[in-house]
């Protein structure tokens, strides 16, 4: 049981870190900022570190890192799929177009995209289980968001100076804007969400660990 539910954690971990890669090519207005737009990606990949977090607490740093590193190897995998096929030929140019609109990640999103993303959670689960090893089983809330604020400050850096400022040759006062705002959103959200990662962390820890013997 113990076994199938770290399976179901690490697949939704893999969904949500792909997810989120793929829909970033949509912009949102935000209300309240005028001319002023996010990713849609921004607003869903937060739940990777609250999933790195939980599988942090409940099975280890071994097996947080092995979910971090199997989601890495499958956005490889996708980017390779969604450019074979780009390279398939369309019925018609627009048709193409519209895909590679929706699909088309650059070189340079995509290594700012992933070296933010391996460099980040490493932090975390590293971060998370130096705290753990201080408080011991309580302070729950200090480990969750201190882990999570200091990997989601890497994880802004990188992705946006590398994608925004090296890859679109925006000012650099406009690519701090948007990390101060990122950063604030994604913090934000780890707090929200705390009393909801206890839930997480208690119920998990209530399933029995069956051992199973071949």
């Amino acid at each position: 049981m113990s076994g199938n539910n770290y399976h179901i954690l690490s697949t939704a971990f893999c969904v949500i870190v792909i997810i989120s890669n793929v829909i970033s090519a949509k912009m949102v207005s935000l209300p309240f900022f005028q001319n002023f737009s996010i990713p849609v990606g921004l607003l869903t990949y937060p739940l990777s570190f609250f999933l790195s977090d939980l599988v942090t607490e409940i099975y280890g740093a071994v097996k947080a890192r092995r979910m971090v590193y199997l989601a890495l190897g499958m956005s490889f995998l996708s980017f390779l799929i969604i450019k074979m096929a780009l390279v398939l030929p369309s019925p018609t140019i627009e048709n193409h177009h519209q895909f590679q609109g929706a699909f088309g990640l650059s070189g340079t999103v995509l290594f700012g995209s992933l070296t933010a993303y391996i460099v980040s959670q490493t932090v975390d689960i590293q971060i998370y289980t130096r705290i753990k090893m201080w408080t011991g089983e309580s302070h729950l809330w200090l480990r969750n968001n201190g882990s999570t604020f200091i990997a989601q400050l890497i994880d802004t850096a990188i992705v946006n100076v590398v994608h925004l400022y090296m890859g679109m040759g925006l000012e650099m006062a406009q690519v701090i804007w948007i990390i101060l705002f990122s950063y604030t959103y994604k913090c934000t959200v780890s707090v929200v969400m705390t009393p909801f990662f206890y839930l997480m962390v208690s119920t998990f820890k209530a399933i029995p660990k069956v051992k199973y013997r071949l």
